[in-house]
C-alpha cells in the first residue's frame, strides 16, 4: 500500500492510496483478533518472566527482595509485595 505525505499549513497529513478499505464496519471485525493476540502475548510475557526467576537461585532472588514462593504473586501483581 503506497502512502503519499503532503504538508499543508505546518502540518502534516497522510494519504493512504490503493487497498480495500473495511470502513467502520471492520474496526469491530479486527478488535477481536487484535484482543487476542494482546492476550497471547500477556501470557507469553508472564510465562517468560517466571521462567527466568524461577531459574534464579535463592541468593539471588534474595538479592532482588523475594523468596522462591513469592514468584507467582510477583509474576500477577508486580514487585509491590
Amino acid at each position: 500500500m503506497a502512502q503519499l505525505i503532503s504538508r499543508r499549513s505546518h502540518s502534516f497529513q497522510m494519504h493512504v492510496q490503493g487497498g480495500p478499505s473495511l470502513g467502520r464496519s471492520g474496526a469491530p471485525l479486527l478488535a477481536v483478533p487484535r484482543a487476542l493476540l494482546r492476550a497471547i502475548g500477556r501470557a507469553w510475557k508472564t510465562n517468560s518472566d517466571q521462567r527466568l526467576l524461577q531459574d534464579l537461585s535463592d541468593h539471588q532472588l534474595r538479592d532482588i527482595g523475594i523468596s522462591r514462593h513469592q514468584i507467582p504473586h510477583v509474576i500477577a501483581k508486580g514487585w509491590d509485595i
